[in-house]
């Protein structure tokens, strides 16, 4: 993860590494605050549902101080060529279906337009998502995998499989047309397809459509492509995308959309009637559901934009009739409070974002569409200026922000604030605490407080990083943390939870006693032979008070340095190896000298003793011991010093 974009650390023994800016993390940053021009290219025929766009459009969005536009798109019915409705939609007859994707034609005038349009855009300077949307889509493609519906097919039809290949022959000849734009052009697989496709369907359409992007060269081998995934909508939908998708490429980035309460944001219509909004729990609920993606997000190293958001026009209002809904609609201060609360919150987190507006005649009007010309509008302006203002306002990007490391320790120092990477629980009658303090603090900017009120046992509060799967083969981890407390005689451990076998381990430290200043504390771990992952966990529920934590750190030792060396012709070795004081030697000759040199070549020690060898005073690192046998004949081994 980087910080600040700027700061590059790299620590010996650090757990943690800022990683320089990845291209799909920098570009998902450099897209901010963005549009969608809904209704426009959506629609059946640009013009029916909204104005055909005119460069003015792109003109307002740069000056206003958006930074992306999002333009859904449709290419179904009559912008491509070549029908599917002739091959069987019954199950196993794929095998029939001969076709290929030379069977299909997007329309050269369709695509001509929409280059103009991305062109315009591009020339502002605008971040520009070509989103795959729209009615004919819907009703030729998504629906078909939907077996509630009349035109579903089934997945091992002929039908299905000529579907399939239509949907990719599109794709690929967008890929074509635009294989040489810069990749300030984004692409986007698909508009909502969790409606009618579950996880798995969804998945292989992705590989599908990355596929064929890839496929086609020059700028769209690394253009980034924005994926969702099938079966969950809203918030939810990025963690159903499997993980092979999200391995296969490293230029994706992962959409959600949000629309929640639907009672409110779509409250212009008869059926939905809470026209209020910005309680403490309607933000909480924006909170907890964000915080869920930014978590999928860390977890999964991609980033996220949230794709749409809105909430239908003040009580219905239509700003091209100048006339209030029939069913009301929001109050307009909570319409203006939600645009502005969710954009806040989604660039807080690092999500760049595209507010939804699909118009002047729409229900959810952002952008008045007056760059066409033959706009006539009975409500004046170019903006809903207060909307516009809300989303543009609030919002800072995250300090730390960009793919992590896969460390076994993340965020280690809390610079990064305490919920991101580590989990906060309170089990049983405990009742305790967390928060971020910047004034008690070993080191840097940050550091967590742990208040536990009501006391039960050391494992009834817990602080947990993240699960590490890595593999840890002869592996003895050290953590060590700086930690403190301002209530007398209390203590907390340290405890590693591991998956060893298909079991779960828990293995404690030894008491640590706090005192009233900063003190560094370790905890030793060898690694169990077939272990699955580790997860370090901090224990403070034993005793009521404040707990200080800071800094965390561990060192990863290969403990195959304490077996015999086997491309000797003797055996020899050294114990414990790693070491915090002594050391021993055992050999099947005899020993007549021991010498230790440091990393410099400098010698530190020399000795005839092979038991209990003192190196408690030595730097910790890493040493060479070099023995003298009683036949002339020499041998040298590392050991690390703790």
């Amino acid at each position: 993860m980087f910080i600040n974009r700027a700061t590059f650390l790299v620590c010996f023994f650090s757990s943690f590494m800022f990683f320089a800016q990845t291209t799909n993390w920098e570009i998902v940053e450099a897209m901010g605050r963005g549009i969608n021009l809904g209704n426009t290219l959506s629609a059946p025929v640009e013009g029916n549902w909204a104005p055909i766009v005119h460069e003015q459009y792109f003109i307002d969005l740069a000056e206003a101080g958006f930074s992306n536009v999002r333009i859904p798109a449709d290419f179904f019915g009559s912008r491509t060529n070549g029908q599917t409705s002739v091959w069987s939609t019954l199950a196993n007859t794929a095998d029939q279906y001969d076709g290929g994707v030379e069977d299909f034609t997007v329309s050269p005038v369709y695509l001509d337009r929409v280059e103009n349009i991305i062109d315009w855009s591009l020339n502002q300077g605008l971040y520009t998502v070509l989103d795959f949307h729209g009615a004919e889509l819907k009703t030729e493609f998504l629906e078909t995998f939907n077996s509630a519906n009349s035109s579903y097919t089934h997945p091992t039809s002929a039908k299905r499989a000529a579907d399939l290949m239509k949907f990719e022959s599109i794709w690929t000849q967008i890929a074509y047309r635009f294989v040489d734009h810069p990749l300030e052009l984004i692409f986007e697989v698909v508009n909502e397809p969790y409606f009618e496709l579950n996880d798995v369907e969804m998945d292989l359409i992705n590989l599908m459509i990355i596929d064929a992007i890839r496929s086609t060269g020059g700028n769209n081998s690394t253009r980034q492509i924005i994926i969702t995934g099938g079966g969950s909508n809203s918030y939810q939908a990025p963690s159903t995308i499997g993980d092979e998708v999200l391995n296969h490429d490293s230029n994706l980035i992962a959409s959600f959309h949000y629309y929640i309460p639907f009672n409110f944001t779509a409250s212009s219509q008869e059926q939905y009637n809470d026209f209020n909004w910005g309680t403490n729990a309607d933000k909480s609920s924006v909170d907890s559901h964000f915080d869920f993606v930014k978590s999928w997000s860390e977890t999964n190293n991609i980033p996220v934009t949230l794709g749409e958001f809105a909430a239908d026009n003040e009580s219905g209002y239509n700003y091209n009739t100048g006339l209030y809904g029939n069913s009301g609609g929001p109050v307009s201060a909570d319409r203006i409070e939600y645009h502005r609360y969710v954009a806040e919150q989604a660039i807080d987190r690092g999500f760049s974002f595209s507010a939804w507006c699909a118009g002047n005649k729409s229900t959810k009007t952002i952008h008045l569409r007056t760059d066409n010309p033959e706009t006539s509008n009975m409500y004046a302006g170019v903006w809903v200026e207060e909307v516009k203002d809300a989303l543009l306002s609030d919002g800072t990007w995250p300090i730390c922000y960009g793919p992590y490391n896969d460390d076994i320790i993340r965020n280690p120092d809390f610079e990064c604030g305490i919920s991101s990477q580590w989990n906060f629980s309170v089990l049983g009658s405990a009742e305790a605490s967390i928060t971020e303090t910047n004034d008690v603090v070993f080191s840097g900017l940050m550091a967590a407080k742990i208040d536990v009120a009501t006391a039960q046992g050391y494992n009834k509060v817990l602080l947990s990083n993240v699960i590490y799967d890595g593999d840890l083969s002869n592996k003895t981890l050290i953590i060590g943390c700086y930690a403190k407390s301002d209530t007398e005689n209390i203590s907390f451990k340290m405890r590693i939870k591991s998956l060893v076998d298909g079991d779960l381990i828990f293995v404690p430290s030894e008491v640590l006693e706090l005192s009233n200043t900063y003190q560094y504390y370790q905890f030793e771990y060898v690694v169990p032979d077939l272990t699955e992952n580790v997860r370090l966990q901090i224990m403070t529920g034993a005793f009521e008070g404040s707990y200080f934590l800071d800094a965390f750190d561990v060192q990863i030792v290969d403990t195959s340095l304490n077996s015999p060396d086997h491309n000797l012709p003797f055996l020899f070795a050294l114990y414990p190896n790693p070491t915090s004081s002594k050391i021993n030697v055992k050999s099947e000759k005899s020993i007549s000298r021991l010498r230790i040199f440091d990393t410099l070549g400098r010698l530190v020690l020399k000795t005839i003793q092979t038991e209990n060898i003192n190196i408690e005073k030595f730097t910790p690192g890493i040493y060479s011991v070099e023995l003298m046998f009683l036949d002339g004949s020499f041998a040298t081994k590392k050991i690390i010093k703790y």
